[in-house]
């Protein structure tokens, strides 16, 4: 936590009456995470709905196509609010940067009012089997060949101990599988999962002979509850990759192995 008592999550996802400020704690190599930018940018949205009138304080679902990199610093998040109903609340949103401000994200989110997850009338998927957090390969260490810029300092990964391209072995199935919080203690909730969504390794550095950029072009985050305090477990599979692009499926289960997010993301191959 920060000395101001706040978490850096927070810090760096909550607007100010000066706008959005992207930190710089959250990069990939030199650019923002995309599953932070869509945090923030959601948060921003949902507040302004709220000062126009809207009750739900919640994502509900968010969808993030990047058009150009973001940058961290600041931001102008244009919000339009479509609707407020009794159960949910509807905007799109666009984030510039720059000058000449230059359109880099567009959003489109709908916000409600979540609770805990109730048992499921139907559930046709199980958690991973995974061991326990230090049973597993922590990101941060030195035998991961991999640029971890900026955002290992404020999120915690602990990867399942079969992934291969850790030790240069590629198992060529495309999965990715760990647990994951942050770092200062924040507890997890329906912001963070925005982020945890786009956390993990990409799927693909099991099947490609070299790792390489791989950015985002969509996202979509569906949150289904409020999710239990404690480490989340994210499993990540991928099924095609063809032309240079690929997707990736997620699941995020918090510690009371309750199903809270899942999403879904179309990224390209960068080499």
């Amino acid at each position: 936590m920060t000395a101001a008592g706040q978490h850096q999550f927070d810090i760096d996802t909550t607007p100010t009456e000066q706008g959005l400020t992207l930190g710089a704690g959250w990069n990939i190599g030199d650019k923002p995470n995309g599953g932070y930018s869509m945090a923030a940018i959601a948060r921003t949205m949902c507040a302004h709905t709220i000062l126009a009138g809207s009750v739900h304080a919640d994502p509900v679902t968010v969808t993030t196509h990047y058009l150009r990199p973001a940058q961290p610093g600041a931001a102008m998040v244009s919000t339009q609010m479509i609707r407020a109903g009794r159960t949910f609340t509807n905007a799109i949103a666009g984030m510039e940067q720059g000058s000449p401000a230059t359109l880099r994200t567009q959003t489109i989110a709908t916000f409600g009012t979540l609770g805990e997850m109730q048992p499921p009338d139907y559930l046709g998927t199980a958690p991973p089997d995974i061991p326990e957090p230090d049973e597993c390969i922590d990101r941060s260490g030195a035998n991961l060949f991999v640029n971890l810029s900026t955002i290992n300092d404020n999120t915690e990964v602990r990867l399942h101990p079969d992934t291969g391209w850790v030790r240069g072995e590629h198992s060529g199935k495309p999965e990715s599988v760990g647990w994951i919080r942050f770092r200062d203690g924040r507890e997890p909730d329906p912001w963070a999962l925005l982020f945890f969504a786009d956390a993990l390794p990409p799927t693909v550095f099991e099947v490609l002979p070299d790792r390489a950029w791989v950015p985002t072009i969509e996202m979509t985050v569906h949150v289904r509850a409020k999710p239990a305090p404690g480490w989340m477990l994210v499993r990540m599979t991928c099924r095609h990759l063809a032309n240079g692009r690929f997707e990736e499926d997620g699941e995020l289960w918090d510690s009371t192995s309750r199903l809270v997010a899942h999403s879904r993301q179309l990224a390209m191959i960068l080499t």
